[in-house]
């Protein structure tokens, strides 16, 4: 997490968007460490997506870090299509381990064109195919190569900024 943290350079007040953040669980981390964020936590799915889950999530890391988390986390639920975030408000819109997930990929990030502001950077964090058609063990979903993740993203009117590499397959890509 700490290599995410530092790519993703969070500052104070800023709103970013976690699509298929399902209960928060990495963004109230990152909300423990830098005072401030909003984060609008998207999923399709609202078992995972809601009030209660987030507030386990938040009561967790209080407890485990002894301190309290001053972010601020709102619950949305879109469809396989659309996100449900609102146009035009999002410094950052992150994409944790979720896009090999997704079944409509222009869609989804047509709209992430949308919801970002004016010089706002979309992150997507992802475990590599090393193959092609190698299955996620988690979701049981395919996996990407690299060159086809980026070509969907770039196919959308993005600009591929930089790329790191976090190991075992999983890279985190900076796109505009």
């Amino acid at each position: 997490m700490e290599k995410s943290l530092k790519t993703y350079d969070f500052k104070t007040n800023e709103t970013i968007a976690s699509i298929g953040a399902s209960g928060g669980v990495w963004e109230i981390y990152f909300a423990s460490q830098v005072d401030g964020l909003t984060f609008y936590l998207q999923d399709i799915d609202e078992e995972l997506c809601n009030e209660e889950e987030i507030n386990e999530g938040v009561l967790f890391y209080e407890k485990f870090l002894g301190k309290s988390i001053q972010g601020k986390f709102i619950p949305v639920i879109g469809s396989e299509k659309s996100t449900n975030l609102p146009e035009n408000t999002f410094d950052k819109v992150l994409i944790i381990n979720s896009f090999h997930e997704f079944l409509f990929h222009n869609e989804i990030l047509n709209d992430c064109k949308l919801i970002l502001k004016k010089g706002g950077v979309l992150f997507i964090e992802e475990q590599l195919a090393k193959y092609q058609g190698e299955i996620h063990e988690g979701c049981l979903k395919q996996l990407y190569l690299e060159n086809e993740l980026i070509a969907f993203v770039e196919n959308c009117g993005f600009v591929l900024l930089r790329i790191v590499d976090k190991g075992n397959e999983v890279k985190i890509f900076c796109f505009i």
